[in-house]
């Protein structure tokens, strides 16, 4: 009987082997662009994001020095001088990502002008020109911007050149600069006064008769806008790039620029999507989620119908540039490329504000920036409404699936390190836990069902132990890590199960202190993956890579290559969020290894909130909270107005809060022995003079009037109830009235054996968790009102506790 054939079977051909379509060639660039770069955007450009716009001050020149280190601006130029020789379809995605990963919407326009402007001096041919400019332009170390805008015809130009006693005089002057405030190179193109051809010139901002002036614009407000006067410039001859016709070359320039500012709106684009939906997540009206209305099903259809309009017409502008046969003056796909995007831009962005409500008009959230920096671009079988419905619901089942597949990744390697934690805790109640912890050891072991481990056990669970502390300590030192330990034979039912669990959370520790883990980002071998990191041998490598396969924590395709689950993307690729991932999985190896040991925590930078945890907590105080905390950004803003530590943790939080609040002192409170230590910790990142973390020695209780806070800043983990009380007290005496205080919290699971690990966790510090409702009693005797739990995260266990002075 011949078999029943299906449409998919005619319509679904296959094509020629190894042909990729160009999505899969996009999504390859996409995640490698992740890889490479989103950990630079998120720790290094974000921070301050905010704050900078609002003082409408540019990048800092840092920045792109560190994008040159990291090969940004090499990725799309010639091999020939030291770049990837990538082609324009790859440093679109790559722009794009950029600007969905950025909070400064003009962070990748600018990458791009500055590369642009290196391929422009290499185009001219001109060895003296390129050897002088073009590596400092790779490397970041100088910054290059374009001017011909004069709202003149070019041959009109009043921006004039004239030889004179062999070299060029320039006058005049160009608007509209992207970079004009911070650039070190302007390529100028203006009329020769003999010829009336245009030429183009490099212009150095130290040339005498140079004067960038500041613009003030409605949006853009960090990509450092202004104008270019120039008064009786003086070049030698060998500053001009294009003896003849630079017309020509600037509008192959202008072609190429309209598809990769259109990179930059689709990237802003699906950020603001994004955002906006996970915006309305929380919201509900007549009992029911704001995001279950069929008019906003509808709404967030029509975005993403946009988002994927403008997508097609970028990708096939970019797709067009590797075509040899192209006009290289005009290209049409560019040109349409830009308008639709822009006009989707405009409209997602009215979509948007009607979405927010009154929160779209409020400067402290990203809506109305995103309006204004958008107008900045500009100068685009069923029925439609269906479509745009089934388009909008697909849209949030997506976004909301790829958060749950995310928190679904950390509370799976969460559950790991309830299992650590319970092997530990049989461990120590088999040899008789001190008397501090017995409650604690105890409770762990009944929510984690285990019975006492019989004598003939006792020598093989402290074995197994021993020989996992042992590989993560070798790890720790840059060394192999040796064979993962087995669990023992003579383990079996719940002990076997959570000895397995403590295996694969091991396992877990192992690849990420060795970077294994973020080696699977992208599809891989055990070899390749081995070689990658330089860590643990192939045999290891591929028993470690079995046992996160058998976690759910990494998956194997049909050819053998092995990759990270999709949820663990989100701490893998950088930035905070990483950072917070291996605290947390380092703090369980350690504080577990206190347990067996009686050692005291080296310091509270360990602990829940504090040290390397506090970043993604500072980044959501900003983009999250700031708008949420009733007068906090105008106290901010006030002359004198400081940001109070007492985390205690070596000044790692408050090094956090200086870079993202720049321009407002932090000060921190720290013990005597670690006030030192807090002083050298000044975050490198931040650069010099937009920032202070002024350290004081003294306890978190230290805080008085003079100190005139906006915000306080109170982690609790390892302070018993009655220290956070004082603590509370100090603060709140110093906060400016309509100041915040912030107590950062653990925040318990709700499995059993992970609120029990917490609590196991704390009593080894000392201090126990607090009672309920023990913490908001500490702020209401403090005189604050206002008590709420501002922010909260389960996947990293901690919430924030917001409190006001009157």
């Amino acid at each position: 009987m011949t078999a029943r054939a299906h449409a998919a079977d005619v319509m679904n051909r296959a094509v020629a082997p190894g042909h990729r379509t160009l999505d899969a060639e996009v999504e390859q660039v996409r995640r490698e662009a992740r890889r490479r770069f989103a950990s630079f955007v998120l720790d290094r450009a974000n921070p301050g994001a905010h704050f900078r716009n609002q003082a409408s001050r540019p990048l800092d020149n840092s920045v792109f020095e560190k994008a040159g280190d990291l090969g940004l601006m090499r990725f799309s130029l010639p091999a020939s001088i030291g770049g990837e020789g990538r082609d324009k379809l790859a440093w679109g995605v790559v722009v794009e990502e950029i600007a969905r990963l950025s909070r400064d919407p003009g962070f990748a326009v600018l990458l791009d002008i500055s590369v642009e402007i290196c391929e422009l001096i290499l185009s001219s041919g001109r060895p003296e020109l390129i050897e002088r400019y073009v590596p400092d332009l790779v490397a970041g170390r100088r910054f290059g911007v374009q001017g011909a805008y004069e709202s003149l015809d070019p041959y009109d130009y009043r921006s004039t050149a004239r030889l004179e006693d062999g070299a060029w005089v320039l006058n005049g002057a160009k608007r509209f600069l992207a970079g004009a405030r911070f650039a070190d190179l302007f390529l100028l193109f203006v009329r020769d006064e003999a010829s009336n051809d245009m030429l183009a010139f490099l212009v150095e901002k130290d040339d005498p008769g140079v004067t960038p002036i500041h613009m003030d614009t409605m949006g853009m407000h960090t990509m450092g806008l202004g104008q270019v006067v120039l008064d009786r410039v003086r070049l030698p001859e060998w500053r001009l790039v294009w003896r003849a016709d630079a017309l020509s070359e600037l509008n192959t320039y202008a072609r190429i620029r309209r598809t990769m500012s259109a990179c930059g709106v689709l990237g802003a684009l699906d950020g603001v999507i994004e955002n906006c939906v996970e915006a309305l997540a929380t919201r509900r009206r007549a009992g029911r989620r704001v995001l279950d209305y069929a008019n906003v099903e509808r709404t967030v259809g029509e975005m993403r119908a946009l988002l994927m309009q403008a997508r097609a017409s970028v990708y096939r502008a970019l797709d067009g540039t590797r075509d040899t046969g192209r006009d290289p003056h005009f290209d049409e796909f560019a040109t349409v490329a830009k308008h639709h995007a822009s006009e989707c831009a405009l409209r997602i962005g009215q979509l948007v504000m009607g979405l927010m409500g009154g929160e779209a008009y409020m400067s402290a959230f990203p809506w109305e920036r995103f309006m204004r920096d958008i107008l900045g671009l500009i100068s685009g079988q069923g029925s439609q409404e269906t479509l745009l419905m089934q388009l909008g619901q697909r849209t949030i089942v997506g976004i909301e699936g790829t958060r749950v597949r995310e928190e679904a990744a950390e509370r799976t390697v969460a559950k790991l390190a309830d299992s650590w934690w319970a092997l530990h805790a049989a461990e120590a109640a088999a040899n008789g836990a001190p008397a501090q912890l017995a409650d604690a050891v105890a409770e762990m072991t009944t929510a984690a069902k285990l019975d006492p481990v019989p004598a003939e056990q006792r020598a093989e669970l402290t074995a197994f132990l021993d020989t996992s502390h042992a590989a993560l300590a070798a790890a720790r030192s840059g060394q192999p890590p040796g064979a993962l330990p087995e669990v023992p034979g003579g383990f079996t039912g719940r002990l076997a199960e959570r000895a397995a669990g403590a295996r694969s959370f091991l396992a877990c520790a192992l690849a990420q202190e060795t970077g294994l883990l973020a080696r699977l980002l992208e599809p891989c071998t055990p070899k390749e993956a081995a070689a990658g990191v330089g860590g643990p041998d192939e045999d290891t490598t591929a028993r470690l890579l079995d046992t996160l396969v058998s976690a759910s924590l990494v998956r194997r395709d049909a050819e053998g290559r092995l990759a990270a689950e999709e949820g663990l993307e989100r701490v893998l690729v950088g930035g905070p969020r990483t950072t917070a991932f291996a605290a947390r999985l380092r703090r369980t190896v350690t504080a577990a290894g206190r347990l067996r040991t009686g050692e005291q925590a080296a310091g509270r930078a360990e602990f829940t909130g504090c040290g390397a945890e506090s970043a993604p907590l500072a980044d959501a105080l900003v983009n999250e909270l700031l708008g949420r905390l009733e007068g906090l950004p105008e106290r901010l803003d006030r002359p004198g107005a400081k940001v109070g530590c007492a985390a205690g943790d070596g000044g790692a939080a408050a090094a956090e809060l200086a870079r993202h609040i720049p321009f407002v002192p932090v000060l921190a409170l720290e013990p005597e022995a670690a006030a030192d230590t807090a002083r050298a910790a000044r975050d490198p990142r931040t650069p010099a003079g937009e920032s202070l973390v002024e350290v004081r020695t003294g306890g978190p209780d230290s805080f008085t009037a003079e100190d005139r806070l906006a915000l306080a800043w109170l982690p609790t983990a390892g302070r018993t109830a009655q220290e956070t009380g004082r603590a509370a007290g100090s603060a709140a005496g110093a906060l400016l009235p309509g100041g915040w205080l912030l107590l950062v919290a653990p925040l318990p699971p709700k499995r059993p054996a992970g609120a029990a690990a917490l609590r196991l966790e704390l009593a080894l510090t000392g201090a126990p968790a607090p009672a309920e409702g023990a913490l908001e009693e500490a702020l209401t005797e403090a005189g604050l009102t206002h008590l709420r739990t501002a922010w909260e995260d389960p996947a990293l266990g901690i919430r924030l506790l917001a409190a006001r002075r009157p």
